[in-house]
């Protein structure tokens, strides 16, 4: 990122916000450009902004802003917006992304016991772990997710009241 931030209301808390938000998302796979994109989303103002303005408040260049943008869009953690009368594209992060995201556990969750069973399938000879660890897993989260999401929910009706 560079030092053109300043233009971007970008102050030195909300910089180590965005750094802090790619460093942890980088950690876990997703990327340093994407997890700024989602830092950078989180704390600007306003909270829907163009391509170019993204790329200029990051110092990344236009490619790697459209690719990370289509990617979180695919994944749902970004969304395109339109203002009326204005050709350009904004995003955002989505309303209560964060909930919304965990929430789409389940899909996961159905997911993996897919693989899991086909997995049990075609068993391999050796370190039946490989397999078997992931039909365990699956197993802890198709029992514990459904407390755990009606538990969400309840903290966030008592959190909204």
């Amino acid at each position: 990122m560079t030092d053109d931030k300043a233009s971007h209301d970008l102050t030195p808390e909300r910089l180590a916000y965005v750094e802090r938000v790619a460093d942890y998302w980088q950690a876990g796979g997703l990327g340093h450009a994407a997890g700024a994109i989602l830092g950078y989303l989180s704390v600007c103002e306003p909270a829907a902004q163009t391509q170019a303005e993204i790329a200029s408040a990051l110092g990344l260049s236009a490619g790697t802003v459209s690719t990370q943008l289509r990617n979180l869009a695919g994944v749902e953690m970004v969304e395109k917006v339109r203002r009326m009368g204005v050709r350009t594209h904004f995003y955002q992060l989505p309303q209560d992304m964060w909930v919304r995201l965990i929430g789409s556990e389940d899909r996961r969750i159905a997911g993996l016991r897919e693989l899991a069973d086909m997995g049990a399938d075609v068993m391999p000879a050796t370190r039946h772990d490989r397999i078997v660890s992931l039909d365990q897993m699956v197993r802890f989260f198709e029992h514990e997710w459904p407390l755990l999401s009606k538990r969400l929910e309840e903290f966030l009706r008592k959190e909204e009241s």
